[in-house]
């Protein structure tokens, strides 16, 4: 601060200093600023651009995969994933390619997609999705091993019942009719009051308890 008690002529010499000793690190301080600003609105514009897109070609490959084009569906899916993995389209765009590949009897590929799916999708929703979908078709394969390390999850993102049915699902692959029945129960409790799905659940849960009494 300039003291008021000083001369015109003081003043400025002291300014003088100050500036030759500080005015560096006071320009490079205000460039350093002014492109931080920039640099977070480039971004800011960046990552509204992109999601934009995304959504324009996710809806494209929608219109196409429900006028049966899939072909077109297929290619505007992996330009999705390609260019715009860090939208939340991205993830939903393999998740329709995984059905896309099942429904043709391509294991093989609906894995690699609900795999990609589970390590790189934003959305906790579509993740879980992608791991439940990819665990049915793994139960289905008898890999039980890899269906079990992929529901053994902490946060369940309000997946619960469906975890726990697949739970249940595997318990009774293995022979564990007991353990499926307590999951299967469990797993109905989980569901929203008045859900018709509790009926399905209750009656694997009684098929559980009629395999345990053979």
């Amino acid at each position: 601060m300039v003291d008021i008690h000083l001369s015109d002529d003081e003043q400025a010499e002291r300014l003088k200093a100050w500036w030759k000793e500080n005015g560096t690190s006071v320009i490079i301080g205000a460039v350093v600023g002014i492109g931080v600003i920039v640099g977070v609105n480039f971004w800011r514009d960046y990552k509204t651009s992109q999601g934009e897109t995304a959504s324009a070609l996710y809806e494209m490959m929608l219109g196409n995969y429900r006028q049966q084009n899939m072909a077109v569906a297929e290619t505007t899916g992996g330009q999705i994933m390609g260019n715009f993995s860090s939208t939340p389209y991205a993830g939903k765009a393999a998740l329709l390619l995984a059905k896309i590949s099942f429904d043709k009897n391509d294991l093989t590929s609906a894995k690699s997609q609900l795999r990609w799916a589970v390590h790189n999708s934003i959305e906790p929703a579509t993740v879980h999705a992608a791991r439940l979908r990819l665990a049915r078709i793994l139960l289905s394969e008898k890999q039980y091993v890899q269906v079990d390390e992929l529901i053994s999850v902490d946060d369940l993102g309000g997946f619960e019942s469906e975890y726990l049915e697949i739970r249940g699902d595997l318990h009774m692959a293995r022979g564990e009719a007991e353990q499926a029945r307590e999951a299967y129960l469990a797993a109905a409790q989980e569901l929203p009051e008045g859900s018709s799905y509790g009926d399905i659940l209750n009656m694997k849960a009684d098929n559980a308890v009629m395999d345990m009494a053979q």
